[in-house]
């Protein structure tokens, strides 16, 4: 199995960690504590309910420090949402995504998405994909494609628009995670980009709540199944067309010069769970400022329109076609009255 890791001896702290430069990720090994584990372990009670308030103070205070200790890649984050879940990525994730979309001209996007394992687990991931920004070639990208070998205790960092999705999840225990999304790394960088980052909520769809969510839910548990759909997904993907024919994109003018993210799940504010509990797998949202949206009717029109066209055309090649035929078949007729008039 492939495994990157982070060597404290080799970081030069002047500079971003080159390999998520070159990479697109860094896996921090064995930086969580027992204790500091169990510490962002005890918001879930026992009906799996989950005080987020709690889960928030472990974020700020205990998952980002220690991800500053052991690297400089975020050095003063400020991130837009969380969500915390057990065993869900067969609904949400079980195919290759990126967590963002990055339809600028920023070369490497400067958005972060950060996991933290609270339990063994495997993600596969395509070391480089963060670079390539819809270009090259799919199959050749997909092939490049690694599993990594995920311990309790270990953080992922990675650039959110870096290929992923989560592997064997449907395996009996528990497979907590913890997965901060839309992180900015210091504060130059957020005023510079966040204007920029525009959140699609696909979870209003129809087609995702009534079609999509629940096929890939029973391809989960089927492996080569849906290892063939992830393949065929991912050309889709890495060509911007999953969303486009699922009718949960934006207009491709709405598109020009932002980072676009898909939204899957319910959402709630921070504000709004204090002394609260609440359900596994809400995307809990701390900057309010974000711009969000539900996704346009654009393709929605553009294929009704699309097959309504079509179907003139074809009735007006129809009817040439049989009109032509009609008149042929006439001479045709003529000529044949002609000869037997004459026989007689």
């Amino acid at each position: 199995m492939h495994s990157l890791y982070i060597d404290i001896k080799r970081m030069n702290l002047n500079y971003q960690n080159p390999d998520i430069k070159n990479f697109g990720y860094i896996l921090l090994k064995n930086v969580l504590t027992e204790e500091e584990l169990n510490f962002g372990l005890s918001c879930i009670q026992n009906d799996n309910k989950v005080n987020y308030s709690l889960m928030k103070q472990f974020i700020d205070t205990i998952f980002f420090p220690v991800i500053q200790k052991n690297d400089n890649t975020i050095t003063k984050p400020n991130y837009v949402k969380f969500r915390f879940s057990n065993n869900n990525n067969s609904t949400d994730a079980s195919t290759f995504h990126g967590d963002i979309y990055n339809h600028t001209n920023t070369e490497l996007l400067p958005i972060f998405t950060c996991l933290c394992y609270f339990d063994n687990a495997q993600l596969e991931v395509i070391p480089g994909s963060h670079k390539y920004n819809n270009s090259g070639w799919s199959v050749d990208t997909y092939s490049k494609k690694v599993v990594l070998d995920v311990q309790r205790g270990d953080i992922l960092v990675f650039h959110s628009n870096m290929h992923h999705r989560g592997v064997n999840y449907n395996k009996i225990g528990d497979r907590r995670l913890l997965q901060v999304f839309e992180v900015f790394p210091d504060e130059e960088t957020f005023n510079q980009h966040f204007s920029k980052l525009v959140i699609v909520q696909s979870s209003k769809s129809f087609l995702m709540q009534n079609l999509i969510n629940p096929v890939l839910y029973n391809l989960s548990k089927f492996p080569t199944i849906i290892d063939y759909a992830t393949f065929c997904h991912y050309i889709l993907m890495y060509n911007d067309l999953h969303y486009k024919i699922g009718m949960m994109d934006l207009a491709p003018w709405e598109k020009i010069n932002k980072y676009v993210s898909y939204e899957p799940g319910r959402r709630v504010n921070i504000e709004d769970v204090n002394n609260k509990l609440e359900d596994l797998n809400v995307n809990i949202l701390c900057n309010k400022n974000v711009y969000s949206r539900s996704y346009s009717n654009f393709y929605l029109y553009f294929y009704v329109l699309y097959w309504v066209v079509s179907l003139i055309i074809l009735y007006i090649i129809k009817k040439t076609l049989f009109k032509g035929y009609n008149v042929r078949k006439l001479k045709f007729l003529k000529k044949i009255k002609i000869f037997f008039d004459l026989k007689i």
